[in-house]
């Protein structure tokens, strides 16, 4: 009996997790009110979910806020340019719809280039805000790397993108029609893509063993 009250028990290590998964969520959707902070929140959401929850490392709150802090000033610059994208392909997309209506030709290429704006959008989100919080780079740069890993991995980039999307999807019904789902959501995505996402990343991260010697966790290499 006493060992089922163990706190290593797996039973209460689970529920330790899916706690710390809500709390995370809960976190992010909050930071994400004011819009401009969505980036910062989503790279610190990512960075936590698999350094404290997958690797059990540090503490959740400690490295949630540490992540946020440090990388704040380019997360919010990313989260302005998706924003900019993102009114520019609405824009596209209505002007595309007016001029198919009226049976113009010019419509089917405006549709095409939102198209094309909808797929870079999503094969940069998905990669740009994991790569924020493993890399130290530029804005430039994690564009280049966003676009590099989405080509070069293409299969890993299709799963990742098709969940995004999908769980989008679900978020946004279940706004309406389920509330509590868009607490659990958020946390459940971040969990699944991290295990495809991290297999690409690693192929990137410096691979020396840790030693007693230079005290260094290398914990994104596990």
């Amino acid at each position: 009996m006493s060992r089922f009250f163990s706190p290593d028990n797996k039973f209460f290590t689970g529920m330790s997790k899916i706690f710390d998964m809500l709390v995370l969520s809960l976190l992010w959707l909050i930071l994400c009110l004011p819009i401009i902070t969505i980036g910062p929140a989503s790279t610190a959401f990512y960075y936590t979910v698999v350094k404290v929850i997958r690797r059990e490392r540090s503490y959740l709150l400690k490295e949630f806020f540490r992540s946020f802090l440090l990388n704040f000033k380019q997360g919010a610059v990313l989260t302005l340019i998706y924003v900019a994208f993102i009114v520019v392909s609405y824009v596209d997309f209505r002007y595309a719809m007016q001029l198919m209506k009226e049976g113009k030709q010019l419509g089917s290429f405006m549709m095409g280039i939102f198209i094309v704006l909808c797929v870079f959008v999503i094969f940069s989100m998905v990669y740009v805000f994991p790569v924020l919080s493993r890399f130290t780079v530029t804005i430039k740069n994690l564009f280049k790397w966003a676009f590099f890993l989405s080509i070069r991995h293409i299969g890993w980039t299709l799963l990742i993108a098709f969940m995004f999307v999908a769980f989008g999807v679900i978020m946004v019904f279940s706004f309406f029609w389920m509330p509590p789902l868009v607490i659990i959501l958020p946390g459940v995505y971040t969990l699944v893509a991290s295990f495809p996402m991290e297999k690409v990343l690693k192929k990137y991260m410096p691979q020396e063993e840790t030693t007693e010697e230079d005290g260094i966790d290398r914990w994104y290499n596990e």
